[in-house]
């Protein structure tokens, strides 16, 4: 098939340049003005259909591609085989389809192809086609909004769990909070009492050792012995009350200590915030 330029086929033999300005569909070549003239006048293509150039440009590039002569043979397409469904020149009949009964001529085959049921139906198909494609493409575009809305109805329910979680999460941190505040209070308390007592009992110790001083020094001797009782029972209650502390939990150190719950580690190592799918 001859190149679709814009110079015309005839006066490239003759290596002229010229624009064509119309195209002879027979012999699938472009024609200026004055070759136009010729081709119209001369009796071998006086009957041929030419279109102009710029409606010839427009048909689509892949329907260019069809030549209307055969390129095995180099002859014009003169017999439609209906077997093979393909044109044929007169050689290709005696070369490949001498046995093929389905042959008529090719004008017979294309006359008024372009009405024709075969094209109305393709017509018809492609319109089908069409209509199909512009549903799929509306329905895929609502799935496109509906994916948005569903995301954001989605983010929103994430957000407001989180929310709930955190309250949540701020009400126990409060709560173990103010238990371990309780028990430090408590636990302080019971050191101060214990403090004080200690420091009772020094100032009575401290006061026994400078009684003892003092009768030693200047009491008699059966002012001392008379007063020893008194004083013996004194410092046998004082040291009772050592051994008391001693075999209790006061002389064991403690101190403050923290279990977190299992529930709690699982949140951080197991459990999420739930699972995204796609519903049909």
């Amino acid at each position: 098939m001859t190149t679709a330029t814009k110079s015309c086929g005839v006066c490239e033999l003759r290596h002229i340049t010229k624009p064509s300005i119309v195209w002879c569909t027979e012999c699938d070549d472009g024609l200026c003005t004055e070759c136009k003239e010729h081709h119209s006048l001369a009796m071998s293509s006086r009957s041929h259909s030419v279109i102009a150039f710029t409606d010839y440009r427009k048909l689509p590039a892949d329907k260019l591609k069809f030549t209307q002569s055969c390129t095995k043979h180099d002859k014009k397409y003169q017999i439609y085989c209906q077997k093979h469904e393909i044109p044929c020149c007169s050689k290709c009949i005696m070369e490949s389809h001498k046995g093929c009964r389905d042959i008529v001529e090719l004008d017979d085959a294309i006359h008024n192809v372009k009405t024709s049921n075969a094209m109305c139906e393709i017509e018809e198909t492609l319109v089908e086609v069409a209509k199909n494609l512009q549903k799929i493409r509306k329905l895929q575009q609502e799935k496109l909004t509906t994916f948005k809305e569903s995301r954001q109805e989605i983010e929103k329910e994430i957000k407001k769990t989180r929310i709930k979680i955190n309250n949540h999460l701020d009400k126990l941190q409060k709560d173990l909070m103010k238990q371990l505040y309780a028990i430090e209070e408590k636990e302080n308390s019971k050191i101060c009492q214990l403090l004080s007592s200690l420091e009772k009992k020094e100032k009575e110790i401290a006061e026994c050792q400078r009684n003892i001083i003092d009768i030693k020094q200047h009491a008699t001797d059966l002012q001392v012995f008379l007063s020893m009782k008194k004083i013996e029972e004194d410092v046998y209650t004082k040291n009772k009350f050592l051994q008391s502390l001693e075999e209790g939990k006061n002389f064991k150190q403690t101190s403050l200590s923290y279990k977190i719950n299992t529930s709690i580690q699982n949140i951080m190592s197991n459990i999420s915030f739930g699972e995204v799918q796609i519903e049909a």
